[in-house]
């Protein structure tokens, strides 16, 4: 009777640990069941002798059911202890997150051998008949299940070769793009741009066109296409995109981008541009900059944009008005047009400095053409903040207000750059008062922009935010102007 008692509670034990270990880590599985088992197999072994022959001799039928149900508990906990030791032998983190394919069969096959052990050791049951019509049943839920066994297959496939993991980004033929977040035994399931969850059965992802992203690394590498008038040299379309290449942050140095005539044709040629991003997160972003940047290039040059303009080309200009800027907002054509007279045009070469950090030159200047970098130093470093091109401006409070810059600005291609001094801007003031809260406000609105975010770094922290108006007036009323 004892031996009865401790052998239930052996097996209540078991069946506890089954239930409440099964998320708990696999060496705490393995230590407790280890330990279950080895109580388990003496009490077995006290009761019913041989495992592979055991001998039931109890004095009723309930006494020779409960040997049946010790010896039966003995080989199915074996068979947890073996999974569990197998799981515990593969690498670390080996196949969690997909859905432990190859874990989970391997179970499958050790789970099977016991309870057929079972079935012929314990309860005397003839092994090859069972098998016989389990291979009947077998073909009938074959042929209803076809499709999903396919997927299962495909599954065990996919978690030997682990074409992909979770965490990968991945793309798969018919327009699917995105993180894995899970692979189960029937399918994968991806993240997708557009917030999605896209499940994809194996048995289809097996016979797709799969690119993984992430693996060597997680650059990227694409292109894009840009078409332009014949009338416009090769060279200068070059030049033109190769400066807008630089006005992309988000485009690596190394690899070089590069540009290319990709075909020519009657009335256009087209050309493509290859390059480099860290991460497929800012691809989309980074091609719509390069566009973005290549039309500005090209309306600068007078293009007019990717596919029109057949006007003069080396004139810098093309015929638009450097000074048409938010900051001149309040001028009348006619005005702009008399202050860009007035204005000098300086020339630049890589390298060459527009203004150093702490200068206090009153000017405002225009890029009309080229690339220039803006930096800034403090105390022993030097941090690059960006870069501006054609039809940024930089500089206008010092030009307002005399404040010395807060960065330098040095030229990264050959680049021309407009300069209006405050002498150009007096005369104006002086002719109109009321335009001096309008270049107030124009200033701060052209701060405020998104995308002169690098040129107002400049000079933005200079003046006391509310204060900039009352700088101005003090600023040329010092001087006389």
């Amino acid at each position: 009777m004892t031996s009865q008692i401790v052998a239930s509670l052996l097996v209540v034990l078991c069946f506890l640990d089954w239930r409440l270990m099964r998320n708990r880590p696999v060496w705490s599985r393995l230590a407790t069941c280890g330990i279950l088992f080895g109580g388990l197999t003496i009490m077995v072994v006290r009761v019913v002798g041989s495992l592979l022959q055991p001998a039931f001799a109890g004095s009723t039928f309930e006494e020779v059911i409960w040997q049946q149900v010790l010896a039966a508990m003995w080989w199915l906990f074996a068979a947890r202890l073996l999974v569990n030791t197998v799981r515990a032998a593969l690498p670390h983190g080996a196949f969690r997150h997909e859905g432990g394919l190859l874990s989970d069969l391997l179970a499958g096959v050790i789970y099977l051998a016991a309870t057929l052990t079972v079935v012929s050791t314990v309860f005397g049951f003839p092994v090859r008949a069972l098998v016989a019509t389990s291979g009947v049943i077998a073909i009938v839920l074959g042929l209803a299940l076809q499709n999903t066994l396919a997927d299962v297959f495909a599954g065990i496939a996919i978690g030997i070769e682990r074409p992909y993991s979770v965490g990968d980004r991945v793309w798969i033929e018919g327009g699917i793009e995105g993180v894995v977040v899970q692979i189960t035994w029937r399918s994968v399931r991806v993240w997708t741009d557009g917030n999605d969850i896209a499940s994809v059965p194996n048995s289809i992802a097996t016979r797709s066109r799969v690119i993984n992203r992430s693996v060597p690394s997680e650059q990227r590498n694409d292109s894009v296409h840009v078409p332009c008038s014949i009338d416009v040299p090769p060279e200068r379309v070059v030049e033109l995109v190769r400066q807008a290449i630089l006005l992309c942050p988000t485009i690596l140095a190394t690899p070089a981008a590069g540009v290319s005539l990709a075909s020519v044709g009657k009335r256009w040629n087209v050309y493509s541009i290859s390059f480099s991003v860290s991460h497929s997160s800012v691809l989309g972003e980074t091609k719509s900059t390069l566009l973005t940047q290549v039309m500005r290039q090209f309306r600068a040059a007078g293009l007019g944009d990717a596919r029109g303009g057949r006007g003069a080309i080396g004139d810098g200009g093309g015929g638009k008005q450097p000074l048409a800027i938010p900051l001149f907002q309040a001028l009348t054509d006619d005005q702009r047009a008399e202050l860009e007279r007035q204005a000098s045009m300086r020339t630049l070469d890589p390298g060459d400095l527009l203004f150093a950090q702490g200068g206090t030159e009153a000017s405002l200047f225009v890029v009309v053409s080229g690339v220039l970098e803006v930096s800034r130093a403090n105390g022993g470093s030097t941090t690059t903040i960006g870069r501006i091109g054609s039809g940024d401006y930089i500089g206008e409070i010092g030009l307002l207000t005399g404040a010395p810059h807060a960065g330098t600005v040095k030229a990264l291609t050959h680049a021309l750059v407009l300069e209006v001094t405050k002498e150009h801007l007096a005369p104006l003031l002086a002719a109109q008062p009321e335009l001096m809260r309008e270049l107030e406000a124009s200033a701060r609105h052209g701060q405020a922009l998104v995308d002169r975010s690098v040129a107002a770094s400049v000079g933005a922290h200079a003046v006391p935010p509310g204060q900039l108006l009352s700088w101005i007036r003090q600023y040329f009323r010092e001087h006389g102007l």
